[in-house]
């Protein structure tokens, strides 16, 4: 802001004084800072807006998400916050008035001149257009107000203006407004009436009781809008699981006299509550017993819909979301997690939810038994139910409570999808589970033999057989046909945009599709982002694996069954931190990458048997120094740069995009994509390998032994005199004409490193080969040279003609 600016306006406003405000960097400051800013100061502020690059019509055509970002050039609350934070009970005062005049017509701005009756200052926000008005108008007050004295005022201000002008979010007191900004070619307004601040007192007068919020006007949509919340929310009695049984347990007044009653008091008006540590009456309305909304500025529930578990939840537990992002998921707030915990210990719901299983599982009893079921199960002489396997059978098939037991085709193992008539830990079977069986069977029919039981739960589950992540694909919108596999790692990691980088982005999602299709495919690769800790790596390969990642595979599990095992269920799968791995521990690892069918017993198993790969690995490093440490092995690993957080951010990643890129894979593979990399991409993996090599600190030498030119009797002389010259001794100097075309591991080894012939062993070797795989225009020949009497002859590395 400019300082001249700022003293013309001081000079020229008559009616100057100083506002208690609050600013931030951003829509999602944690952190507000609370300060005195002179209304002539704000003025200055206001006349100079932020122009963005896009235009307006660009502008309006973008995702909400990125409108929001491209506005956000920081913001005020126009009042003081309790310890920085802006949330609803966290506002202490506010002086400035904020309206958002979304719906405003054309001669609006003429009209403020005769309806407000104090000064104030109009702005256009980032979507206005001469034929469509946005105006922002604030309006200082003679004195500090409270929250619901605020909210009072800018009501009956908007109502006299036109309230149906007005976004009806615009009166909390907490609520951000954007500093001006304006689209490249958008028109920016702004004026301001230089008179006497508006009368607080005077606002708050013209309501017979402004404490009572059933006066307060509203626009004609408000009850619309809650009532298509309410809608898009659905009935909360209809919701699965403890929700519902807790909305279906408690009513909104149940809930408030239950959990509530020192939160909120009942009025003398039918529906209605008064927030109890607010300064207002009769502000919480019911709708149809199942939601709550309140007009209390103060009341941590205020502004929302509520059903009876938020409203419970906002109240017991909405402190712990203190430090969360303002666009969390409710499911992912810690008040939820403790609300659900919560509801595990309420006997009412906990009784709600046990009534109505019990109801349903019979009423499941009475439809198969309409169909005949129990007709076909076996009897003995004394009436009781025989141990065979039909009835085992039949009982497995038929009894509701056991139909949730099916078998996982992607986990290659049992699993529970739903509610048993006992406590189990975690979706799959366990050695547990079958004595769990057992009890059941023999409670609720007779005792049956452990082998019975075993062959009644394998046949029925198999028949049950399901596979989540061909269901998944299946469910798959159509690919709307916008690319986005390709820059995947470009658009969210910062890599490079080239086409290697797109190719094995590519081919690895579609390894994925074929690994689901057809288990056991061929793909021994392995693509791997390196780049610093931080920037979204794992979070990136977690949301595309969904619920079928798994990053608890480390390299020490590949030298048994133990990874082999931790595969089954999974279909993207992390390796972590793949930098110091040891030659061997590569090897390993090559073997394990190129295994595409484990063979071993399963631990619900009786028998070896054949486990298909269906799933890819993904590595990740944070290594700047290389992390191969095998040259052949290295051949295994598509190696990719990541080294920031690129143009998008992994952690807006949306399930939309991760199904719209999975869509894309599937139309890919659809279309015949390789899984090969070919031609000029191939050659490029290579120099991706070498570069992600583990560096020798020996490497510098070797490069320049490389590069001394020779003498012509060279090949003729024993290692002391080849030494002699090396190392500057010999005298005087010959001439060097002949440069070195080829060199082996022996030669490098005794004239390089100075060591003695017989001192070198295989990891001597081995060691040489991988500098000299990260050394330019060398290459491995296999073919035999003579190198003279003190090596006879060796294999050797060629000079490559590019090189020269």
């Amino acid at each position: 802001m400019a300082v001249q600016a700022i003293e013309d306006y001081r000079k020229n406003i008559k009616y100057d004084g100083s506002l208690p405000i609050a600013t931030g960097k951003s829509r999602m400051e944690k952190a507000w800072k609370n300060r005195k800013m002179a209304w002539s100061a704000l003025l200055a502020k206001l006349e100079a807006p932020t122009r963005t690059p896009e235009s307006l019509a660009e502008y309006l055509r973008l995702p909400k998400a990125e409108q929001d970002r491209i506005k956000d050039v920081g913001g005020f609350v126009g009042g003081r916050l309790k310890n920085g934070r802006r949330k609803a009970d966290s506002v202490d005062m506010r002086q400035l008035i904020a309206l958002d005049a979304d719906y405003a017509p054309t001669d609006l701005l003429d009209s403020l001149y005769l309806y407000i009756d104090g000064g104030f200052a109009v702005y256009s926000t980032h979507k206005h257009s001469p034929e469509k008005p946005r105006l922002r108008i604030l309006i200082p007050l003679d004195r500090e107000v409270t929250p619901d004295e605020y909210e009072a005022i800018a009501r009956k201000i908007a109502e006299e203006i036109g309230i149906d002008y007005f976004d009806d979010t615009t009166y909390q007191p907490s609520r951000l407004m954007y500093w001006p900004s304006v689209a490249a070619d958008g028109e920016y307004v702004f004026e301001f009436e230089d008179v006497p601040w508006l009368s607080a007192d005077s606002v708050l007068a013209k309501y017979p009781d402004w404490t009572d919020t059933s006066y307060w006007p509203e626009s004609s949509r408000a009850v619309d809008n809650r009532k298509r919340t309410a809608k898009k929310q659905g009935d909360p009695c209809e919701k699965k699981g403890l929700i519902g049984a807790f909305c279906r347990t408690y009513n909104i007044d149940e809930a408030i006299q239950e959990f509530l009653p020192e939160t909120y008091t009942p009025c003398a008006m039918p529906g209605r509550y008064t927030y109890i540590e607010g300064s207002t009456a009769a502000g919480l309305v019911i709708y149809d017993e199942k939601f709550a909304y309140s007009n209390h500025a103060t009341d941590p529930a205020g502004g929302k819909l509520c059903n009876a578990f938020d409203l419970v939840r906002i109240h017991k537990f909405g402190a712990q979301d203190d430090d969360m992002a303002p666009d969390t998921p409710a499911t992912k707030l810690p008040s939820y997690k403790a609300m659900m915990d919560f509801l595990q210990q309420d006997e009412r719901t906990k009784l709600t939810l046990g009534q109505e299983r019990k109801a349903q599982a019979l009423q499941d009893f009475e439809d198969d038994d309409e169909d005949g079921w129990m007709a076909g199960l076996e009897w003995d002489k004394k009436g009781d139910l025989k141990n065979s396997l039909n009835n085992i059978l039949l009982i497995m098939e038929h009894d509701p409570c056991l139909k949730p037991i099916v078998f996982n085709q992607m986990a290659d193992n049992l699993e529970i999808k739903g509610d048993v008539p006992w406590k189990t830990h975690g979706m799959f079977w366990r050695d547990a589970d079958d004595a769990q069986l057992e009890a059941y069977l023999s409670k609720s029919y007779t005792e049956f033999s452990k082998a019975k039981i075993m062959s009644g739960i394998t046949k029925v589950a198999d028949d049950r057989s399901y596979h989540p992540v061909r269901e998944y694909l299946s469910s798959l919108p159509e690919w709307d046909g916008v690319p986005r596999a390709d820059t995947l790692l470009i658009d969210y990691l910062g890599a490079d945009d080239n086409e290697y980088v797109r190719q094995v982005t590519r081919k690895t999602l579609c390894a994925a599709i074929a690994r689901v299709r057809h288990p056991g495919c061929k793909f021994d690769t392995v693509l791997v982002l390196c780049g610093p800790q931080g920037i979204g790596k794992s979070t990136l390969i977690a949301k595309l694996g969904g619920e079928w990642f798994s990053d608890s595979l480390n390299l020490a599990d590949t030298r048994d069954k133990t990874a082999a095992e931790k595969l089954q269920g999974y279909w993207v799968i992390e390796i972590g931190e793949m930098a110091g791995m040891g030659s061997a521990g590569v090897k390993t690892l090559r073997t394990f990458i190129t295994t595409q069918d484990d063979r071993y017993r399963a631990s619900y198993g009786r028998r070896v048997s054949s486990h298909p790969r269906q799933c890819i690995l993904i590595g990740t490093t944070n290594s700047e120094e290389g992390y191969l440490n095998d040259v052949e092995g290295g051949r295994r690993f598509w190696p990719v740069n990541t080294p920031c957080i690129g143009s998008k951010k992994v952690w807006d990643l949306t399930q939309h995009e991760i199904d719209q890129i999975w869509a894309e894979a599937v139309y890919r593979m659809d279309e015949g994509e390789s899984l090969i990399l070919s031609g000029s991409v191939a050659d490029e993996a290579l120099k991706r390998q070498k570069a992600a090599m583990m560096a020798d600190p020996r490497e510098e030498k070797v490069r320049e032994y490389l590069e001394v030119m020779l003498p012509l009797d060279w090949y003729s002389r024993d290692l002391d005199k080849r030494r002699d010259f090396l190392y500057g001794t010999e005298l005087p100097r010959p001439e060097t004409p002949l440069r070195r075309d080829y060199v082996s591991p022996q030669e490098i080894w005794c004239e390089c490193f100075g060591y003695n012939l017989t001192k070198m062993e295989t990891k001597d070797t081995y060691t040489i080969k991988k500098i000299m795989a990260r050394l330019d225009g060398w290459e491995y020949s296999g073919e035999r040279k003579r190198l003279g009497a003190c090596y006879g002859q060796q294999r050797v590395y060629l000079r490559t003609w590019d090189s020269l």
